[in-house]
């Protein structure tokens, strides 16, 4: 075996063990517990809003809406909780509270809105949906990490390990 071959079955290997083990999201502990009131009232404000606004924008893309979608992607990343106005302390609590892969999860969800802006602002149909499934995916990830005790019927799913996480050479996430 010459040395591209070695390299490649090395490669290979790798990659095979790395879907292995990362191929289904284990549930993490919900968060919802862990947080102030304060924090958990301004985290049910955002997902309602946010779940209006997703709905919205399901119509308009299918109805080739483009301002409208511009404008609701973005209004969700807009609503992003550590934009808000939380007091140094919330933001302490918030950090103490929830794992960092959940900030990450949040931050990705809302790149992925200002993307969807973008796109509508482009009126790139293509791009709003592929955008839209995304953040879509990003939710269930992250509902089924961190919110089944709100979501039952999403624990003990599994669902791949890219949802809700940046991937190599994924511009828009």
């Amino acid at each position: 075996m010459n040395k591209k071959q070695s390299y490649r079955t090395i490669l290979s290997v790798a990659m095979l063990a790395s879907l292995a083990t990362s191929g289904a999201v284990v549930a993490a502990q919900p968060v919802g517990p862990d947080l102030t009131d304060k924090l958990r009232g301004l985290l049910v404000k955002e997902m309602v809003e946010i779940e209006a606004a997703m709905q919205e924008t399901y119509s308009a893309i299918i109805q080739g809406k483009h301002n409208e979608v511009a404008q609701k992607g973005q209004a969700i990343h807009d609503s992003f909780i550590l934009e808000q106005s939380l007091t140094e302390q919330d933001e302490q609590d918030l950090v103490a509270a929830v794992p960092q892969e959940f900030l990450q999860m949040d931050g990705r969800f809302h790149r992925l809105a200002a993307s969807l802006a973008e796109a509508g602002k482009q009126q790139d149909t293509q791009a709003q949906v592929n955008t839209f499934n995304r953040m879509t995916e990003s939710c269930v990830a992250c509902h089924s990490r961190y919110v089944t005790d709100r979501f039952e019927g999403l624990d003990n799913q599994s669902f791949p390990a890219a949802w809700g996480h940046d991937a190599g050479g994924d511009s828009q996430g």
